[in-house]
């Protein structure tokens, strides 16, 4: 199935998809051959939130486990909580341990 054509809203030629470079990332948009204006769809500025923001978290952070009474907890740096909504003192988060991998899997409801 072919993507259906996007006409521009100022000159009605249809859009070409190309790469802008924002913020250092390289990003899908749809540009007018005549009038080079920059157009996004709710699909491509989707996506490019989505490069953003996992950009903006591409840091690796090292953190130590805490003692909590007879517990262990860990603390997650407030970028990484605001994005992934965990502010909300009501979500459940689903811990899966894997042994082979030595890791500790964090899965959002």
């Amino acid at each position: 199935m072919k993507p259906k054509k996007i006409p521009c809203f100022k000159c009605n030629i249809a859009l070409k998809p190309v790469f802008i470079t924002h913020m250092g990332i390289r990003l899908e948009a749809l540009k007018c051959p005549k009038c080079k204006q920059s157009v996004f769809t709710e699909s491509l500025a989707t996506t490019a939130v989505r490069q953003l923001e996992a950009r903006r978290l591409s840091l690796e952070y090292k953190k130590h486990p805490i003692k909590i009474g007879n517990s262990w907890g860990l603390t997650f740096p407030n970028e990484v909580a605001e994005v992934f909504g965990l502010k909300n003192a009501k979500l459940n988060l689903k811990i899966h341990p894997n042994l082979a991998k030595k890791k500790i899997e964090i899965l959002l409801p």
